[in-house]
C-alpha cells in the first residue's frame, strides 16, 4: 500500500535534514531532531532514549524538558521490559515507525506498572516511535507522546518517510567524530610530511566534506 505524505509534511521534513546536514557531533543530534520533529508532528513531548546491553543501562532525553531526572529515568528502567515498542524491536528488529495502540489497547496499557510508574506522569496516553541504528546490542529510539488524541496513520507515515535521512544524519556525525578522534590521536611525525593542502583535506574528511577548490 502506497504511503500518502503531504506537500507541507515534506518541506517541513526537508528543513529538519537540512538542518542535521552539518552536525558534527552525535551529542548534539537529540538537541536538533526533537524539536524538529515536533514541528514535522504534533505532540506533547519526544524522547531520545538509549537503552544499553546492560539491565538499567538507560538515558532519556526528553523535549521539551532536557535530560530526564534519576528517580524518573530509575523507574523507566525498572519497567521497560513491558514496553511494548521496545519488545516489539528486541523480537523483530523492525525499527519502523509503531505505536502503543498497535498492541494495546488503552484500558490494557494503564494496568502495566511502566504506566503507573512513569508514564502517567509526564503524561503519555498515546506514544509512537521508531528506532535508529545502534552498537551491538545497544537500542535508541525516538518518541513522540501525546496526552489527548493517538498519532494517525498520516503521522506514521511521515515518520516513516524522515526516518531514514535521520539515520543517515546520525551515523554520519558519528563517522566525522571518528574521524575527527583519528586525527587527533596521529603522531606529530605522521603528519609533518604532510602538505598544507593534504592537510586541509585530512581535515575536510574528518568533517564529511570535500575539497571543492581541486
Amino acid at each position: 500500500m502506497a504511503m500518502y505524505v503531504p506537500l507541507t509534511g515534506l518541506r517541513q521534513a526537508v528543513r529538519l535534514v537540512d538542518g542535521l546536514t552539518e552536525l558534527d557531533d552525535p551529542e548534539g543530534f537529540a538537541g536538533l531532531a526533537l524539536p524538529g520533529l515536533a514541528r514535522l508532528v504534533g505532540c506533547d513531548s519526544l524522547s531520545f532514549t538509549v537503552l544499553g546491553a546492560e539491565a538499567g543501562q538507560v538515558s532519556v532525553t526528553r523535549h521539551p524538558d532536557g535530560i530526564t531526572s534519576h528517580d524518573n529515568v530509575a523507574a523507566f528502567a525498572a519497567h521497560v521490559h513491558e514496553h511494548p515498542l521496545v519488545n516489539y524491536f528486541r523480537e523483530t528488529g523492525d525499527a519502523r515507525p509503531v505505536m502503543i495502540s498497535d498492541f494495546l489497547s488503552r484500558q490494557s496499557f494503564h494496568l502495566l506498572n511502566l504506566y503507573g510508574e512513569y508514564f502517567r506522569w509526564i503524561p503519555v496516553e498515546y506514544q509512537i516511535g521508531f528506532g535508529l541504528p545502534a552498537a551491538g546490542s545497544e537500542i535508541i529510539g525516538i518518541s513522540l507522546n501525546r496526552a489527548e488524541s493517538d498519532f494517525t496513520e498520516d503521522d506514521r507515515d511521515l515518520l516513516g518517510v524522515i526516518r531514514v535521512p535521520l539515520m543517515t544524519a546520525l551515523e554520519r556525525a558519528r563517522h566525522r567524530q571518528r574521524a575527527r578522534e583519528g586525527l587527533a590521536t596521529a603522531t606529530s611525525g605522521a603528519l609533518a610530511d604532510l602538505t598544507d593542502r593534504e592537510m586541509r583535506v585530512l581535515r575536510l574528511a574528518a568533517l564529511g566534506r570535500t575539497d571543492r577548490k581541486s
